[in-house]
C-alpha cells in the first residue's frame, strides 16, 4: 500500500477517480436524459431552467414559449446546456456541459421532424410551441466514481 494512501484515508474526495468524457460521449451521454438545464446571462444575471430536451445531429432542441424569460431572450450569444446523472448509492456519477448559441428553429422540415421526436412534454405549463436549437461550440464532461 502506498504511504500516501494512509496519510489521506477518510479525506473528503481521496476515494474517488474522476476522468474527463470525450466529445463523443458527452454526446452519448446527452442522449440518454430527457431533462437538462438551460442558462443564459440577461440584465447582469444568470437565469437556469430546467427543460425537456432531444439531441439531434449534434445540436441540443427544447420547448419553450415565445413570450416566456427564454423565447423573449432568443436569439442567444453565450448560453449553456448542462445534463447530469448522481448515482448518490455508489458516489458516482457524471455531467456534461455545452456552450454555445441557441436561437428559434424556423426551418419547416426540421420542426416536422422535431414534433415527430418530441415525445416528453416541457414541465412548464402553458403552451410550449416554440423550439429552440442550441448549437454547441463546446462540449465537455466529467464522471466520477469511487474507486
Amino acid at each position: 500500500m502506498d504511504p500516501r494512501e494512509d496519510e489521506y484515508r477518510g479525506q473528503p474526495g481521496t476515494l474517488h477517480m474522476s476522468e474527463d468524457l470525450s466529445e463523443t460521449k458527452c454526446w452519448a451521454l446527452l442522449s440518454t436524459q430527457q431533462t437538462g438545464r438551460f442558462g443564459f446571462l440577461r440584465d447582469g444575471a444568470v437565469h437556469i431552467y430546467p427543460v425537456n430536451y432531444l439531441v439531434q445531429d449534434g445540436a441540443i432542441y427544447f420547448r419553450t414559449r415565445d413570450d416566456g424569460d427564454i423565447g423573449s431572450a432568443l436569439p442567444l450569444e453565450g448560453c449553456a446546456f448542462q445534463v447530469d446523472q448522481v448515482r448518490s448509492e455508489a458516489m458516482a456519477g457524471w455531467s456534461v456541459l455545452a456552450n454555445g448559441t441557441a436561437d428559434v428553429v424556423r426551418d419547416e422540415a426540421l420542426l416536422t421532424e422535431l414534433w415527430g421526436r418530441s415525445a416528453e412534454e416541457p414541465w412548464a405549463g402553458g403552451s410550449r410551441t416554440t423550439f429552440v436549437e442550441l448549437h454547441a461550440g463546446t462540449i465537455s464532461g466529467r464522471s466520477v466514481q469511487a474507486v
